[in-house]
């Protein structure tokens, strides 16, 4: 696991990336058909909001576990068996006869999702040379985003045309595409699939802690949930700026700042292979500052709101890959599963208390100069990290 590979396995990049896509679109992606679910299923909202929490309860709960559990597990046996098995939850779901099975579909879901993203680290760790990561990571992380806006479209659209189980059919195919790719792009290492274990929770505790512990670790590990907490915050708000314009109007703006982090992480990955992560992801925390502070004088005119929000998508282009590069440096092999557990854990506590965080705050203007507030404080931690080795 230590030596130094020959070659970048870039094959391992869209087997991760489609195993990425399947966890974060089916977070946004249900909500839209939860009416039309209920309804089917003769379940009302209090038992429907369950379809969504379901899923987001083990994916948090299980991060850290999941990340201990792959320090041990083959990094190819381990993502077939998540893609494998979101793609076995996703069936049980769509031929479901009542909500009960629905709900356990989705808390196998969660399950499966934190093991895919626990694993993307570790398989990026092993199969990417150091020169090639920012790029490699810049590739899957931007899926995250655009997979959270195109959700609820996608829900959208393939529950009007085929109903609500067609929002779970449809990830077989990507589950098939996933296995496929991975089978083709991932190095085996020999190792297989380990029993968990009495001892797991204790043990991922543990040694998250240890990763925590180590001040070149938990520096970018602090500030990354501070960074990505305004796009959670902002996908809840801007819609409420625009209320009384089109809904495509509303998914364009949107789209605005995930379009400018899709164009700016190849850039981004490149140029810090090159000349230094550390560096690129501190440029990108600046930019994502200066569109959170622009956004103070926006209006409700959707087009002047797309193009700071798309100033913010170039801070997290630039931010993403190279942050994440950062990680795969700083963490010693042993612990590289663990540090992915705890990274898919911190991240997704950023996006998740961003809407919280709009909604307590109660609206836009309120929230935006929170966000600049917290942001200045990510940036400072990730300027901290230059001088930690």
């Amino acid at each position: 696991m230590t030596a130094v590979l020959e070659r970048t396995r870039w094959g391992a990049v869209p087997a991760v990336s489609s195993g990425v896509v399947l966890a974060a679109l089916d977070l946004t992606a249900v909500a839209v058909a939860l009416p039309v679910l209920g309804a089917d299923l003769g379940a009302g909202p209090a038992v429907t909001q369950w379809v969504l929490l379901a899923y987001n309860i083990p994916l948090i709960a299980l991060s850290l576990p999941a990340g201990r559990w792959l320090d041990r597990a083959g990094h190819l046996p381990a993502f077939l068996l998540s893609v494998g098995g979101f793609g076995v939850a996703s069936l049980l779901i769509a031929i479901a006869p009542n909500a009960g099975v629905v709900l356990a579909g989705r808390a196998l879901q969660g399950v499966f999702g934190a093991l895919i993203g626990a694993v993307t680290m570790p398989i990026i760790a092993a199969n990417v040379r150091p020169e090639h990561r920012a790029r490699a990571m810049g590739i899957v992380l931007t899926l995250i985003p655009l997979s959270g806006v195109a959700g609820p479209a996608v829900g959208g659209v393939l529950t009007d045309l085929f109903g609500w189980r067609s929002v779970f059919l449809v990830n077989l195919p990507v589950v098939v595409v996933a296995v496929l790719v991975g089978r083709r792009g991932i190095a085996a290492d020999g190792r297989g699939l380990p029993w968990p274990g009495r001892r797991l929770l204790v043990e991922s505790v543990v040694h998250g802690v240890r990763v925590l512990r180590r001040p070149s670790l938990a520096l970018p590990l602090a500030a990354l949930p501070l960074i990505v907490a305004g796009v959670g915050a902002l996908n809840f708000v801007v819609p409420y700026v625009l209320v009384g314009q089109p809904s495509r109007t509303v998914g364009l703006v949107l789209l605005a700042l995930s379009a400018g982090m899709a164009v700016l992480s190849p850039i981004a990955g490149v140029v810090a292979d090159r000349y230094g992560y550390r560096e690129v992801a501190l440029v990108g925390a600046v930019v994502i500052l200066i569109g959170t502070v622009l956004l103070l004088r926006a209006g409700d005119d959707p087009w002047d709101l797309a193009w700071r929000l798309a100033v913010i998508g170039v801070g997290h282009g630039l931010f993403a890959g190279p942050h994440a590069a950062v990680l795969l440096e700083r963490t010693p092999p042993e612990l590289m599963g663990t540090s992915g557990g705890v990274t898919t854990l911190v991240r997704t506590v950023g996006f998740s208390v961003g809407p919280v965080l709009g909604a307590a705050l109660g609206g836009f203007g309120q929230t935006v100069p929170v966000l600049v507030a917290i942001t200045v404080l990510g940036v400072l931690l990730t300027a901290a990290q230059l001088k930690v080795r």
